[in-house]
């Protein structure tokens, strides 16, 4: 099933499924690097300002990356750094009223057994297939065509269905209430922004809700259904996260159709983007091409309407690094990851500083790492949530 041909991308950085060093993170190149915008003087200010008024308008944190990021090896979904993180910040930012929703999350996560178990969350489908060619959040929707269905378990005051725009209809149902239609077709729609349809449902109950989404049987065209962004009080204030990772992808996953990857990240509106990318652009990419396609990648972010702070995590700076192979040095890999934060005026990040130094220096992480002896396990998790808790609530 696909939806209008001129709406759909193609992947370009393969999906690894197998418990291999090629499975670690996401990362790519693409083609040479446009000229880079001056440097923010201060790289913090966007998150810095969007902090400081979450009162009254929420501070957006967008993670891109690969499986670090998605959170391959955490046994459930909240076990996940970003998602312990996304927690500590919202009780850092603590608004009276508000206990905080999820954010967003795909319609299908990327991570695979047995370590991560919950890459289908919904509690019901029919005739309905994983997407990772359509330029979402992390590249992870799901397609439905005529007759299809699917149910999602969502908790909060309010809903926000992510779409993409040049497929058919779809109803959408919350709780088994009167379906409600939704035409990805139509021109001009109010609820286009950037690249992704968004449909906003609020003046729901705090608590968790059932969503039903139906594609009619004489549908003749398919729809795509990105994911949904739930708010249980914090719709315009507090600290939403929106997960744009995805196991095995590099760079190039995001680079292959850059515009319409940053179309649909503008719509997320980001104050603040942290990204985990390289390791599996290491295994068959050389360290000067990985530096031009990373370059690529965070200049167009740069270049949204709005640019965000950026956080560049070095994936290369720990005990980690000796879990993958490579096609050059680890240092040259640094370099070139060092390289693109100072090009762009982004803060850049050592993933070895969030690791026990004692275990660094030992040479022992095992207790730190799932069963397949790459990606963090739960208590690893919780160490790099504790140090990008620091970081990010500033």
């Amino acid at each position: 099933m696909t939806r209008a041909s001129s709406a759909r991308r193609t992947l370009r950085g393969a999906v690894a499924v197998g418990v291999t060093a090629v499975a670690l993170l996401v990362a790519g190149c693409s083609g040479d690097p446009t000229p880079a915008p001056t440097p923010t003087a201060d790289p913090w200010a966007a998150w810095d300002a969007a902090l400081a008024r979450t009162d009254t308008a929420s501070a957006r944190w967008l993670a891109l990356g690969d499986s670090l990021t998605e959170g391959q090896g955490a046994s459930t979904i909240d076990d996940r750094w970003i998602d312990l993180t996304r927690d500590a910040l919202q009780q850092r930012y603590a608004v009276d009223g508000v206990v905080g929703g999820v954010g967003y999350r795909p319609g299908v996560f990327a991570v695979y057994p047995p370590d991560s178990t919950w890459a289908v969350w919904q509690s019901d489908q029919t005739d309905v297939s994983p997407d990772f060619t359509t330029p979402s959040l992390g590249y992870r929707s799901v397609d439905l065509s005529a007759g299809s269905s699917i149910s999602y378990p969502v908790r909060g005051t309010g809903i926000d269905l992510w779409w993409s725009p040049g497929g058919g209809s779809f109803d959408y149902s919350i709780d088994g209430a009167e379906p409600r239609t939704i035409d990805t077709s139509a021109t001009g729609a109010s609820d286009v922004s950037g690249g992704a349809g968004v449909t906003s449902v609020d003046g729901l109950e705090s608590s968790l809700h059932t969503v039903t989404i139906t594609v009619a049987d004489d549908e003749p065209t398919g729809v795509v259904l990105e994911g949904f962004t739930a708010f249980d009080g914090d719709r315009d204030k507090g600290v939403t996260l929106f997960d744009s990772a995805h196991s095995g992808a590099t760079v190039a996953t995001f680079t292959a159709d850059l515009d319409g990857f940053l179309s649909t990240v503008e719509a997320a509106q980001p104050d603040l983007v942290t990204i985990t990318l390289g390791a599996n652009d290491a295994v068959d990419t050389t360290p000067a091409d990985l530096e031009s396609g990373y370059l690529t990648l965070v200049e167009g972010i740069k270049a949204l309407p709005e640019p965000p702070t950026v956080v560049v995590i070095d994936e290369f700076s720990s005990e980690l690094d000796d879990l993958f192979a490579r096609q050059g040095t680890s240092s040259d890999y640094q370099a070139a990851v060092t390289s693109v934060a100072d090009r762009t005026g982004s803060v850049l990040v050592s993933l070895g500083d969030a690791l026990p130094a004692d275990a660094a220096a030992d040479g022992d992480l095992s207790s730190l790492l799932s069963a397949d002896g790459i990606h963090p396990n739960d208590a690893g998790a919780r160490i790099i949530a504790g140090h990008m808790t620091e970081l990010l609530g500033r």
